[in-house]
């Protein structure tokens, strides 16, 4: 008898433990701060970025808007996946970009999920708003008399075939013409690539953006105590990139964590939502 009561109460810790780490992985929001210096930067930008919403699978997207509104962001950054592809419709993700945009200009690029919903290329609704989609396409910006270069792409930043995107092989490739655009230039350059793995194999460093902003892998999905993140996609498991700053040649690479996550086979555990707090001075 007394060992029963020792096992149940064991589930009972267990269970607790483990409903605790799922509660705080949907529930609350980490704010992560970063600052970046750069001889670029003569006066500072404030910018927020998020990722990974997942529409109607993150259930705290006012709470989302009140923590950011609270920053007092100069501008806002949508690194994908704010629509999930299982969404009935946009409303609901319309309606969550609206509310960013009465806080900031908001600047989107493509996530997986963008593009399997929106399965006819068909972003003129989310255009139409006001918000600043880009997909292999940059705007040069002023922020406090600051000019910052801003692009967006889903594409991998190298070749499939050869590990590397060259003028020979891809001389007549958009992606390339767009990277050689974006590149060419004297001021800060920020790129929103959802996917991490865009810029982290194939020598893409070649380009040498100043920042790249990711998400897609959720901070491994599963968050181990003093290893990381347990899985990420393209990168496997125990993922190099899963969440923080990285160097990738001279560029350097944010990755965050998100906000949420879809119908994932793990639920996010010891994963806590994520907003990022960017200062570049």
């Amino acid at each position: 008898m007394k060992k029963t009561k020792i096992f149940i109460t064991i589930i009972i810790i267990i269970s607790i433990i483990f409903s605790y780490f799922l509660y705080i992985s949907y529930y609350t929001i980490d704010i992560t701060s970063y600052t970046i210096n750069s001889p670029k930067i003569n006066q500072e930008v404030h910018i927020t970025m998020i990722s990974d919403v997942h529409d109607d699978h993150c259930k705290i997207k006012n709470k989302v808007i009140e923590k950011i509104k609270h920053l007092y962001p100069d501008i806002i950054l949508c690194v994908g996946d704010i629509i999930d592809d299982q969404s009935k419709n946009e409303n609901n993700t319309i309606s969550f970009l609206k509310q960013l945009l009465k806080i900031a200009p908001v600047y989107m690029s493509l996530g997986n999920h963008e593009i399997d919903f929106y399965q006819n290329n068909n972003y003129q609704s989310i255009k139409k708003i006001g918000v600043h989609l880009l997909e292999e396409e940059y705007e040069d910006i002023f922020i406090n008399n600051q000019k910052i270069r801003i692009g967006g792409m889903y594409k991998y930043a190298f070749s499939q075939n050869d590990g590397l995107i060259t003028k020979q092989s891809m001389k007549n490739s958009k992606t390339y013409q767009f990277l050689s655009q974006m590149s060419n230039t004297d001021a800060f350059q920020l790129m929103m690539a959802h996917r991490p793995d865009s810029f982290i194999y194939g020598k893409a460093y070649q380009w040498n953006i100043d920042l790249i902003c990711s998400g897609h892998v959720h901070g491994g999905q599963v968050i181990l105590p003093f290893i990381g993140g347990l899985y990420a996609p393209e990168q496997g498991w125990f993922p190099k990139c899963d969440y923080g700053m990285f160097e990738v040649g001279k560029s350097k690479l944010l990755v965050t964590r998100g906000i949420s996550s879809s119908d994932e086979i793990l639920p996010r555990f010891n994963n806590p939502c994520e907003i990022i707090d960017l200062k570049l001075r």
